[in-house]
């Protein structure tokens, strides 16, 4: 990212008057919000370890407004996989140095370079249980594509603020660990910071003690098992309250000179929490806590159980800063307690706590706020040009909160809001890992259709539903109005709401679209004048409407077919008719001049009939076989396999 744009990218965090998740708004459509980070991404998790704990003692030696320096010690307890390593490999920036490594109590050899710490091991077995301890310091630099990690800022009258973003990957600037979100594992953090400032962080306080130099430690515990992105410490003078929300602490730390200002963004945590139980089940940490505690930055991270939030995102008006909460709030089942196994399935995270703010203004507000809400989050373009949501580069594009809550808005209207809430509520309580064939698995099982194939296309192309819709007659009152994915390179499954207006008759109906074409009769009493389709903008998709076509072919019968092949057809008008076939190559097997048809309604088609042989008379090869026909300003085709 260039600095130009970083700065802009800055400016929009601090002003931006809509609600915001990270450090973007919503409405802001320059979806490559993240910077061109030049770091090196921690190794895969395939490193043969399983990190089972971390216990670290993290000291502040300064803070501002002198720069932010930190001495640590980190014992990392870990098992070795089979096959077991020849070195363990943990992540810990160069910019940190490391003073010592001890294996069970001894020291041992190391190598620190290229952001990695490297122990070798000595005749290592699958299955055993070694403790690495890892003394360090220095100054936690600037990190990842945020350029975050451990800030150490200034509020007020230069009073310290350190508060973390550690998402993607950016733990290891702070702390040495194995950096990847698929290895959790539980965690003991002690802080030691001046008396006169208030420790937060992830878990359950164990207790405080007077440490030399007016100094104090903070003992925090968790047997939760988090992702090291998700390790989180604030530290500041805070301003402090609490609540009991039905058996849940609820910690608020703030600056004093914000506390009024953000006490009607923070009022409805409890409420928030409640109404998330009651729909997708309970707090995941009810015996620990959940915090939220300012810091001096643009957006907010949902840190396990302590959430940081920035003074950019809880000083928007109430409303948008309300959103923020409810997002972070909704993470700690959605990324906190469900973490995605690979950073490619972050959608699963973002689009969910995206979901949540829209799901939350139905709510609090009515689906008419709801509705205006997700308006703003669907861009002109679509999101095409904006790459894959199912792999999306960077990480944290925009693209995997917007069209990630989109994409969810629109599997709740496929599959209806019984089977949906329930398939949601099924798939929050899994906790643990989850990717895309969890999410598939698990929505698919609860929800009795296939979620995959109605993902896949969302997922998996930048391809927007181009939808038509048309209509005709069928007889007396009975009218049949069809929807058509015209689009190239994928098919969609949807639930397309459509109103049709006959007179002065309206009719509202929904055409479930399960493959290119799908149709509803609709009775009125006058013919159809017109059809809105999606009226109310409920998905993603272009449209056009159009009348009934003046050429209309149905699917040929039978189909697979060993001999004759018989395909009805349609005219709005007398006209003539050509009927050609084409083989799967494409060339031409077949020709007949059908000379003028008549018009034709619903009950009485038109009826051609192919033999089943090419134009030397001979029996055609088995195989696939396009059937055209054609007027002069018309054509259908349909395809058939024919089997010998």
């Amino acid at each position: 990212m260039t600095t130009a744009r970083l700065s802009l990218l800055l400016l929009v965090c601090t002003l931006a008057p809509v609600a915001m998740a990270r450090w973007l708004p919503p409405a802001d459509k320059t979806r490559s919000a993240v910077a061109d980070w030049p770091g090196r991404i921690p190794a895969a998790d395939d490193r043969g370890i399983d990190v089972l704990d971390y216990d670290l003692a993290l000291e502040f030696t300064q803070l501002p407004p002198l720069p932010g320096e930190v001495a640590g010690e980190m014992v990392v307890r870990l098992a070795l996989l089979d096959p077991p390593p020849a070195a363990v490999r943990l992540d810990l920036v160069d910019q940190l140095t490391v003073s010592r490594v001890l294996r069970d109590g001894a020291p041992v050899p190391y190598t620190h370079a290229d952001d990695s710490l490297l122990v070798p091991l000595t005749a290592p077995t699958a299955g055993e249980v070694l403790d690495l301890t890892v003394t360090y310091s220095g100054r936690p630099p600037r990190h990842g594509p945020l350029w975050a990690g451990l800030l150490a800022r200034q509020h007020g009258q230069a009073q310290p603020s350190v508060g973390n973003v550690s998402q993607p990957f950016s733990s290891h600037s702070w702390f040495p660990c194995k950096d990847h979100p698929a290895d959790r594992a539980t965690l003991s953090l002690s802080v030691t910071a001046p008396d006169t400032l208030t420790v937060v962080a992830t878990g359950r306080l164990l207790g405080t003690e007077a440490v030399a130099g007016d100094r104090r430690a903070w003992r925090w515990r968790t047997e939760h098992p988090v992702a090291t992105y998700l390790v989180g410490v604030a530290v500041s003078d805070f301003a402090s309250w609490f609540e009991d929300c039905d058996g849940v602490p609820l910690e608020f730390h703030v600056f004093a000179e914000h506390r009024e200002d953000v006490a009607p963004a923070l009022a409805p945590t409890c409420a928030m929490l409640t109404w998330l139980g009651d729909l997708v089940g309970p707090y995941p940490f009810a015996d620990e806590k959940y915090a939220q505690a300012e810091f001096v930055w643009g957006g907010a991270m949902e840190n396990q159980t302590v959430t940081t939030l920035g003074t950019a995102s809880i000083l928007l008006p109430t409303r948008s800063a309300q959103l923020v909460v409810v997002h972070e709030l909704s993470h700690h089942w959605f990324g906190d307690n469900l973490t995605p196994r690979r950073w490619r399935d972050i959608w699963l995270n973002e689009g969910f706590a995206r979901f949540a703010e829209v799901l939350w203004l139905e709510h609090a507000e009515g689906p008419a706020a709801a509705a205006e809400y997700l308006d703003r989050l669907r861009p002109a373009d679509l999101f095409v040009g904006d790459g894959l949501l199912g792999d999306p580069d960077p990480i944290l594009d925009i693209l995997v909160y917007d069209k990630g809550a989109w994409v969810l808005h629109m599997l709740r209207g496929y599959l209806g809001d019984d089977a949906f809430f329930a398939a949601l509520r099924e798939y929050a309580g899994e906790g643990g890992l989850t990717d895309r064939d969890h999410f598939t698995d698990v929505w698919s099982r609860s929800s009795g259709r296939d979620v995959g194939a109605f993902l896949a296309p969302w997922l998996d192309t930048e391809v927007v539903p181009d939808l038509a819709v048309r209509w005709r007659d069928r007889g007396g009152q009975r009218r049949l109005v069809e929807v058509v994915q015209e689009q190239a390179g994928a098919v969609f499954r949807l639930a397309v709401p459509l109103r049709v207006h006959a007179g002065a008759e309206v009719r509202s109906v929904t055409v479930g679209l399960e493959g290119e074409v799908g149709g509803v009769d609709v009775w009125t009493a006058a013919p159809i004048d017109s059809v809105e389709i999606d009226p109310d903008a409920v998905l993603l998709r272009r449209t056009t409407t159009t009348a009934a076509p003046r050429l209309l072919a149905a699917q040929p019968r039978p189909n697979p077919a060993r001999e004759q092949v018989a395909l009805a057809f349609w005219l709005a008008a007398d006209d003539r008719v050509t009927a050609r076939v084409f083989d799967l190559r494409g060339r031409l097997v077949r020709t007949a001049d059908l000379g003028l048809q008549p018009a034709t309604d619903e009950a009485t088609p038109n009826v051609w009939t192919w033999d089943g042989r090419d134009r030397d008379g001979r029996p055609a090869a088995a195989g696939v076989y396009w059937l055209e026909l054609r007027t002069v300003d018309d054509r259908s085709v349909r395809k058939v396999t024919l089997l010998r």
